[in-house]
Formats: structure tokens, sequence, C-alpha cells
């Protein structure tokens, strides 16, 4: 019997994330707190507003979550000069560090596992299909432009 797509999808993504979950408890972060930390690694800083946006995090909980960071010394919170209520935020030199240093590594980890026996050309096209899926679904392309040496 064919497994529903949706069923399909669900079950890869739990799969996945109850293997980066323990990695990254294993460092001290929490859920979503290495989406945040390695989306600001890949764009350099934003306002608050956008990184929820960005990271699919209601914005009551990227509040709570970025407190948290800067609690770490993870993340720094600046206010924009004419806008007391918007927040621009950004990686610490020790968030920065920590992302290239054990998060990423952790991610890669993972994806390699996960994408073993695929060829290049497979994982290509599967990164394709993928953006294609998110874009059908939401009417956004996903297009990372990464600042990270």
């Amino acid at each position: 019997m064919n497994m529903p797509f949706n069923l399909l999808i669900l079950k890869v993504f739990h799969a996945q994330k109850n293997q980066v979950r323990p990695r990254m408890a294993a460092i001290g972060l929490s859920p979503g707190q290495p989406k945040v930390l390695t989306f600001l690694a890949l764009h350099g800083a934003c306002l608050q507003k956008e990184l929820a946006a960005a990271c699919d995090i209601e914005p009551t909980t990227i509040s709570k979550m970025l407190n948290n960071l800067e609690e770490k010394a993870l993340v720094r919170r600046s206010a924009l000069p004419g806008d007391k209520r918007a927040a621009l935020i950004e990686l610490t030199t020790q968030g920065r560090t920590l992302v290239e240093m054990e998060i990423l590594p952790r991610y890669n980890s993972v994806n390699s596992r996960s994408l073993k026996d695929f060829t290049a050309e497979e994982r290509e096209q599967f990164e394709q299909f993928l953006r294609r899926m998110y874009d059908n679904l939401t009417g956004t392309p996903l297009d990372f432009q990464e600042n990270l040496k």
C-alpha cells in the first residue's frame, strides 16, 4: 500500500527532527534556537519581525527565544534610530562561533545521513523539488544568500 504523500513528508520531517534535536540539546540549545542562529549567520542582522517571519515563528515566541539567546550572549538586540519599537537582531562573536563550530557540523552530519546514497545530481534535483513545493504552498521562493565565510 502506498503511503499518502503528506504523511510521507511528515514522517521524514519527524525522523530528521529526532536526529537534530538531541544533537542541539547536547550543546544547550532548545528547539527553534539553532534555526534562528543559523538564519542570522547566513543572512546577517535583521529586524526581529523579519526574523520571526523567515523562521516561521510567532512574534511572542521569538521574543522569548531571543531573551534566552541574549542571556547566553549568542545574540544582541539593538534599537533602530528613529523607531524604538523595532529591534535589530544580530549574532555576537560567540553566537557566530557556535554556529560555525557546533551547529553547522551537527546539521551537516544529519544531512549526510539523510542523503546517503543520493548522487550529487539527485541531491540538487531534490533540493529544487523542495524549493518548488515551498513556493507552490506559500507563494514565496526560498532564496538564501549566505554570509558565512
